[in-house]
């Protein structure tokens, strides 16, 4: 069994287009929500930045997120949602080590990161 994913899209919306975004983005998720692999997502703004933007969503897998990602309908739909944003973006994919409240399990090494418990 594959482990799920997140996908984390740091992004910041150009001044005036943050309707045109939100709107652009409603268009994505509901074509997201349908699309095998897909398990939810949230859309989430700064309250220090409000031009700073999270998005995140979270997949069955690495393979259901390229398979989102390279679908036709996909890129069509998210030229809308770029037009408004910033060129500074990022995006990163991480594997789900644990499920909310459950304890991580470490994959290497002695269990402790850097900057293990109790570091913000």
């Amino acid at each position: 069994m594959t482990a799920p994913v997140r996908v984390v899209r740091l992004l910041r919306v150009r001044d005036g287009r943050e309707a045109d975004f939100v709107a652009a983005y409603q268009g994505v998720s509901e074509r997201a929500r349908g699309f095998p692999g897909h398990l939810g997502e949230q859309l989430c703004r700064s309250l220090d930045d409000p031009a700073q933007w999270l998005l995140t969503s979270e997949w069955e897998s690495a393979e259901a997120v390229g398979r989102w990602r390279t679908d036709p309908a996909h890129t069509a739909l998210v030229e809308p949602l770029n037009a408004c944003l910033h060129d500074d973006r990022w995006t990163g994919l991480f594997h789900i080590m644990a499920p909310a409240g459950a304890r991580a399990v470490p994959t290497s090494g002695s269990g402790t990161a850097p900057g293990g418990p109790g570091t913000p």
